[in-house]
């Protein structure tokens, strides 16, 4: 098998897809400033990195041709460097793509109440207004119940201790994902089939041109709780990662394209440090793109409940007589 370099190997990597698949005759329409297969109409391009978000896919040149076009790495460098004819391979039909389907995709069971999911996120220091109304809305709730795939492929479930439910909605409303946080523990999962392009989002009214991106849901509602306190308030949509991909803000962005302004509110530590500069790089030329960490701990939850814990402090010691002595 051919070696290539690590510098060979960012070379094809940087090519520009979209370049790339015109070349090739894909049909790609313009939508922003990105393209869209016609052929797929959730399969997006843009610079050197493509989008599947329907089956949850993605990554830059060299992936493209390995994962859509099916073909191996060194035949996939060879026609990325010029070494082989770049249409000596049909183009794949899109019946023969081996790309795997989506799992159907279920809200986990509501429980008849969700006192122990609003006493948790209340002692995570959330506003519980803030709570209340996503509550209502039905983009939080609670659950007993674990839901699983087993060994048949079927959607299965079993009691479980009460776990809180993100609701993560398609622009029409449809839910599309749910990721679940235990009340009394760490434990904490994705529903099966769920889509990560539909993260747990807030929106903000139409002509709203900000937008805040997390890594958590519980980070996304104390950075609203933070801004609860504000005498002034600015609106703008929320959006949570579901961790560190960038393909919920990706998709979220193509549902928003009045949006210019982007205020990264990813985590404090190496991950989350790497994610900032992978998404700055990555939306930079298209975007206004400001990275914010928090000004105390790892995340805004610590930070929130570390200011909230400030606050109480100094007004025990306004209240304490001693401390007038």
């Amino acid at each position: 098998m051919k070696r290539y370099t690590q510098e060979q190997i960012d070379a094809a990597d940087s090519i520009d897809l979209v370049a790339y698949a015109q070349s090739r005759g894909y049909e790609l329409e313009r939508e922003g400033n990105q393209y869209r297969m016609k052929e797929h109409d959730s399969l997006y391009l843009k610079d050197n990195h493509w989008y599947w978000f329907s089956h949850q896919l993605g990554g830059k040149t060299i992936s493209f041709l390995m994962q859509y076009e099916g073909c191996g790495f060194v035949e996939a460098m060879q026609t990325l460097l010029g070494e082989k004819d770049i249409n000596e391979r049909p183009l794949p039909k899109a019946s023969e793509i081996s790309a795997k389907e989506p799992e159907p995709f279920e809200l986990p069971t509501p429980s008849e109440n969700s006192k122990a999911a609003y006493a948790y996120l209340c002692q995570r220091g959330i506003s519980p207004k803030i709570i209340s109304q996503y509550m209502k809305e039905g983009l939080i709730y609670q659950t007993n119940s674990f839901a699983y795939t087993d060994e048949n492929g079927e959607r299965a479930e079993k009691k479980c201790p009460a776990q809180v439910v993100f609701v993560g909605k398609d622009r029409d409303g449809e839910p599309k994902y749910a990721c679940t946080r235990a009340c009394f523990n760490e434990g904490k999962h994705d529903a099966p089939g769920s889509n990560k392009a539909y993260a747990f989002s807030i929106p903000a009214g139409e002509n709203c041109k900000s937008v805040w991106v997390f890594e958590s849901a519980i980070d996304l509602l104390s950075h609203m709780t933070l801004c609860s306190y504000s005498k002034k308030q600015y609106p703008a949509h929320r959006v949570s990662l579901g961790g560190c991909s960038p393909v919920a803000l990706q998709r979220y962005l193509i549902d928003h394209p009045e949006i210019e302004y982007i205020n990264l509110g990813l985590d404090n530590d190496e991950q989350g440090r790497n994610a900032a500069e992978n998404i700055k790089d990555l939306l930079k030329d298209s975007y206004k793109v400001y990275d914010h960490t928090p000004t105390f701990g790892k995340d805004f939850n610590e930070d929130l409940m570390h200011r909230q814990e400030q606050y109480k402090e100094s007004h025990k010691e306004k209240n304490d007589p001693e401390s007038e002595r």
